[in-house]
């Protein structure tokens, strides 16, 4: 890669994000250059991101995967470093003077950030957000995402450090929102356990030294636990183990949403699916001739 390219800029994408985009680019505050790749939005997305001076690239979605691997593919050439901020994100000084200091040193090929989670007001502290990271900062020929929903970067051949501080994210929309999304989730992430890649990908990738290859391990236990016994298995673990119910209603409420509602969502769809191929949906349903 040439070395003329500029030194870090920020990648958001983006599908209806008029409620969350000004605070995130507020967020940036001119600091480095911001390319937006949009999923067609309909809303003033398109207007708003182009007021604060950001690249606007519309792209057709296909999967999270996909439209990451685009973008990185359009800033790799102009950018040593990028950090994905998602719409509902915000920096903080201290994130910023930290992701500062590591490009300029340039010793690691990527960076995992912990999540600063807010709800109803109120900061998640416990619960599978207290501990939990992501990748966000990278050097983007070096990054590719797998896995089409939840989607994350094979980090066993990279460099890695850990920030201290955290990004926080925080959702302006209503949370009838993420409901709906989390159902569209569901739907694919039963595809996924049926016939999809976790099934197709087994073991393959799993590693003890970084938190990708870990989550691999991870996946394939949780898959292997019986449907139904899965969601309440992982509620308990939320719940108690990692103590959501500390951050009282907001953090039970989340945790009843995330660890255990949605779990559920995907097991009965999952059952649902088993029944259609089986064909026992279609003679449930099948028109019988009257006596």
């Amino acid at each position: 890669m040439s070395e003329a390219r500029a030194p870090f800029a920020v990648v958001m994408l983006t599908y209806n994000e008029e409620l969350n985009l000004p605070k995130a680019l507020a967020s940036i505050g001119g600091r480095a250059p911001v390319v937006i790749v949009d999923s067609e939005s309909s809303d003033a997305t398109a207007e708003i991101a182009r007021a604060h001076g950001a690249e606007f690239v519309v792209h057709p979605f296909r999967d999270y995967a996909s439209q990451r691997n685009f973008a990185l593919e359009q800033v790799e050439g102009r950018f040593r470093w990028i950090f994905f901020l998602d719409a509902d994100e915000e920096l903080t000084p201290a994130l910023w003077d930290e992701i500062t200091r590591i490009c300029a040193e340039d010793q690691v090929d990527g960076g995992y950030v912990r999540l600063d989670v807010r709800i109803l007001g109120h900061r998640l502290t416990h619960g599978e957000f207290g501990g939990s990271m992501v990748l966000r900062l990278m050097r983007p020929e070096k990054a590719r995402f797998g896995r089409g929903i939840n989607e994350r970067v094979d980090d066993r051949a990279l460099k890695i450090a850990v920030l201290k501080a955290r990004l926080v994210h925080r959702d302006a929309r209503p949370l009838t929102h993420l409901f709906t999304k989390h159902v569209g989730y569901a739907r694919k992430e039963a595809l996924a356990y049926l016939d999809g890649v976790d099934r197709q990908r087994g073991l393959a990738g799993f590693g003890l030294r970084t938190k990708a290859a870990r989550m691999v391990g991870v996946r394939w236990v949780y898959n292997h636990l019986p449907l139904f016994l899965r969601p309440f298995a992982l509620g308990l673990r939320v719940v108690v183990v990692q103590g959501a119910w500390r951050d009282g209603l907001p953090g039970l409420m989340h945790a009843g949403m995330h660890a255990l509602w949605y779990p559920m969502l995907i097991d009965l769809l999952i059952y649902e699916e088993k029944l259609r191929r089986r064909g026992v949906l279609a003679r449930e349903f099948a028109p019988r001739p009257t006596e």
